[in-house]
This record gives structure tokens, sequence and C-alpha cells, in this order.
């Protein structure tokens, strides 16, 4: 059934290392002189006009922390999932959550007149208007915020610097697994879904790839994890991270999209010591 598709990947497979070799070569250090410049004396304008700068600059940080601490209302999407038991249809399931049979069969690519079996997982998506108070500013300003990105960030280089004998991943998709893995055959699982869906940092680590230089894979981000793991996302629509960024897990670094495939879903692979593994084992099951 995947013959096709397994081959086209695979025809691509050199290619696609091939780049990662030359990925890894951009992180070599650039030397960058820096000269000090002496300081220039100041006009005595300055001494007279310092005392009404300050009063605007205290005017303005009254402002922004009045805006940053006042609600906001966002519209956000929610998916959920449902197990079938024996005898439901999606009538009765839409009936029982409100929702048409219409929606409830394109959010889980179904006929509306289909069959459902007993433990298959429904996708339910809603959305729903919330109101959140902005965070007002820290002491320190961007200066704090700045500080506490950089020492995430240094966190995160270790682990990736490090060895490590396995990877805790988190699903980088809410979709049903329409590929699975076979050894020698794919060289990981697709997640369908819909133009546009999240695709997610699976673990914290550093974008290594991210770009379309590869047509087998469409717009393609590979993440390393640590020095034994690294994961790979492809056919996306877009990317939202570029390389050398540091990511988080559960962050949404890319939309899902049909770019160079034939449906729209994200082909999640899991590599250890370059060679693809089965990612079941370190995802979370079931899928929530």
């Amino acid at each position: 059934m995947f013959d096709d598709r397994s081959g086209q990947r695979m025809n691509g497979l050199k290619g696609f290392w091939a780049a990662l070799g030359l990925v890894a070569l951009l992180g070599g250090c650039a030397n960058m002189n820096q000269q000090q410049q002496q300081p220039q004396p100041q006009p005595d304008t300055a001494a007279a006009n310092s005392a009404s700068a300050a009063a605007a600059a205290s005017a303005d940080a009254a402002s922004a922390q009045q805006a940053a601490s006042a609600p906001v209302t966002r519209v956000v999407t929610k998916t959920t999932y449902v197990r079938v038991h024996r005898g439901d249809t999606l009538q009765r399931i839409a009936q029982k959550h409100n929702v048409s049979v219409k929606e409830l069969a394109a959010w889980n690519h179904l006929k509306p007149n289909g069959h459902l079996r007993a433990g298959q997982s429904i996708k339910l998506v809603s959305r729903q208007t919330i109101t959140v108070q902005a965070a007002a500013p820290q002491p320190g300003g961007s200066t704090a915020t700045t500080a506490a990105n950089v020492a995430e960030s240094r966190q995160v280089s270790a682990e990736v610097g490090r060895h490590a004998n396995g990877v805790a991943l988190v699903w980088p998709a809410h979709g049903r697994v329409v590929e699975p893995f076979e050894p020698g055959t794919t060289r990981g699982i697709e997640i369908a879904g819909k133009a546009g869906d999240p695709v997610l940092a699976a673990a914290d680590g550093k974008v290594m790839y991210a770009g379309t230089g590869l047509n087998e894979y469409g717009s393609l981000i590979i993440v390393q994890h640590n020095k034994d793991f690294l994961t790979a996302y492809s056919h996306n629509r877009r990317l939202l991270v570029k390389t050398g960024d540091t990511v988080h897990q559960g962050q949404q670094i890319a939309e899902m999209g049909s770019e160079n495939n034939d449906r729209v879903a994200v082909l999640f692979e899991v590599r250890r010591d370059g060679k693809p593994v089965d990612p079941m084992p370190y995802l979370p099951s079931p899928q929530s």
C-alpha cells in the first residue's frame, strides 16, 4: 500500500542526511573583532535635559504597565478526544456533544454515514472565548526577560550536547496515525490532520535545519534533542522557526500541510545515532 510513497522517501534519504551534514557545519564559531571606543564628552545641555527625560520615561513606563495589565479577550481552539463505545454512531456522538455530523466527520476524515469501531478515538474541536489578564512588566523590564530566555537557551544547549539513552517525547500533532513505521520501508509515522493544524516540537532542542531544499520532504524541520536523538517534521505548510532556534517541548514550530505529499499530514521521524527508529515507544499512549 505504501510502496510508491516509501520508495520516494528512500530515494531522497541520501540528500536528506547530506543536507543535515551541511547544517552541522553551521555550528562553527565566527570570530568577531570588537573595537572599544573612547567615551566622548557630553554637551552641557544633556544635564539640563536629564530631568525632563527621566520624567517622560517614568510616564511611559507607567502607561506601559497600565496597558500590560489590561484584560485581553482571546478566542482559543480546544481539541479533545472521546472513545467510541459499542453501538456508538457519528450521529449519536455529534448529538451528545452538540456538534453537527458534518463537522464531526470532517474533523476525523470520515464519511457522515461511516462505521465506527469500539475503542476508536474521535476528535472533537471547539472554540472558546476567554479573558486573560496580561502580565505586568517585571522589575528590570526586557532585560530580565532576556536574561531568563538566555538561561533557558543555555540549559537546552547543555542538554543537546550530552549523550542520553532515551528521550521523552510528546505527540507532534493531534490526529490519526495513517501510516505506521515499518523497518526498511518507512522512515517514520504520518499523522493526518487539516491544513494549518499546529505541528509541535516533540521535546526541547535546537533547530538544526528549517527549509524547503529537499523536494522529497517539502518544508522540513530537524530538531536535535541530544547527541543521540533528533526528530524530523516534513510536508509542512508553513515554518515558524529557523535554523539555530532553541525550541521547547510543545511549542508550535510549523503549520501542517501537504507539500510534496498526497494528503495533509506531518511525517514524523525519530532518529537515534542517525538511524530511523519507531517513534511509538517514545510517545505517550494513547494520544492526548
